[in-house]
């Protein structure tokens, strides 16, 4: 069986790549051939895996196209590009990993940009002989109005941290952790919360990890003397801090949640998206109403810190690992090219 993968990007650029290369990680060498076919691409190295880098939309579509002459080819897919298997009558499986329908009320710019996104999206997942959800919400508030055969699986985790030890050390404050870009969709939100806690006379830290994408936003963070921009790093040490904060407008379900619960960190966030699927009142966090501003600072300014329990971690680590998700993926791609 010979694989394509087709994505609009190949490398550490988003979620939604950086999981296709854990996926291809753990499967590439189960198939006779596997390329991954892209408009940009980091230097990624995977056994049995060749990159082709196209440099306009045509080329991606002759290339797709050249494909088909080989037997038994099935193709994967993980962006909005997915509809173009089609036009090269190539059968595919898709991913969907994005934030639309809600995205387009997060802005004028993301409200004009969805009558590009959304459209490309719904061909996409019409199209694909099968398409995977990587969050209950996202499957049954898009994805099931357009596909017939969606099935849900979890994103894993690079580093689960089940080793990783967390002490209840007795402080005078409460050290938080936000990571995600700051942007407007994680971030405009957390500008009224800081000023809600600073007037509350909040005596905790905040540190936030991601890239600096809305300089206005990290100037304004900047004014409060509790926040610590501390850029983008390579790996996050969650078991440092009592609790992640998620101040995000809209979701399918971050990774760095999933990773804070596993860190034994519980988390405070705003009730979008799939975040509901992990985060439990009292168990692994708090839920707020997105509408509710007062409410998660209140939440943050009386947190008392305690650790999520092992079975709860274990259970979630069950669900979000890689090595399990890949072995359903490629049971998933088997599948799809013996009904062929």
């Amino acid at each position: 069986m010979n694989l394509v993968v087709l994505t609009k990007q190949f490398g550490n650029y988003t979620g939604a790549t950086v999981s296709t290369i854990e996926i291809l990680k753990r499967i590439s060498n189960k198939f006779d051939t596997v390329e991954v076919v892209t408009m940009k691409a980091q230097k990624i190295v995977i056994p049995n895996v060749k990159i082709i880098v196209a440099s306009n939309y045509l080329e991606l579509v002759r290339i797709l196209k050249s494909k088909k002459s080989k037997k038994k080819v099935y193709g994967y897919s993980d962006d909005h590009l997915g509809f173009l298997f089609n036009l090269a009558g190539i059968n595919y499986i898709h991913t969907y990993h994005g934030n639309w329908p809600d995205a387009r009320f997060l802005s004028i710019s993301m409200f004009l940009k969805s009558f590009i996104f959304i459209p490309l999206y719904i061909m996409t997942i019409r199209n694909a002989k099968k398409v995977v959800s990587v969050s209950k919400y996202m499957n049954k508030n898009f994805v099931k109005k357009y596909s017939n055969s969606s099935v849900v699986l979890y994103n894993g985790i690079k580093n689960n941290n089940l080793n990783s030890n967390h002490n209840i050390i007795s402080k005078s404050h409460e050290d938080f952790i936000m990571v995600g870009n700051i942007d407007s969709r994680k971030y405009k939100k957390a500008l009224p919360i800081l000023s809600t806690l600073k007037e509350n006379k909040f005596k905790g830290n905040i540190d936030i990890y991601g890239s600096l994408i809305d300089k206005k936003i990290v100037h304004k963070m900047r004014h409060y003397d509790f926040v610590n921009i501390m850029g983008q790093v390579k790996k996050i040490d969650y078991s440092k801090y009592d609790a992640l904060l998620c101040t995000s407008f809209s979701e399918n379900l971050p990774v760095s949640i999933v990773e804070a619960i596993l860190s034994r960190i519980p988390v405070i966030s705003f009730n979008v998206g799939g975040i509901e699927e992990v985060v439990i009142d009292n168990v692994t966090g708090k839920l707020i109403s997105p509408s509710d501003i007062v409410g998660f600072a209140k939440a943050v300014k009386t947190f008392k810190k305690y650790v999520v329990t092992e079975d709860v971690r274990e259970r979630i680590n069950n669900k979000f690992n890689w090595d399990y998700s890949a072995k359903k993926y490629f049971k998933l791609l088997s599948s799809e090219r013996n009904s062929k």
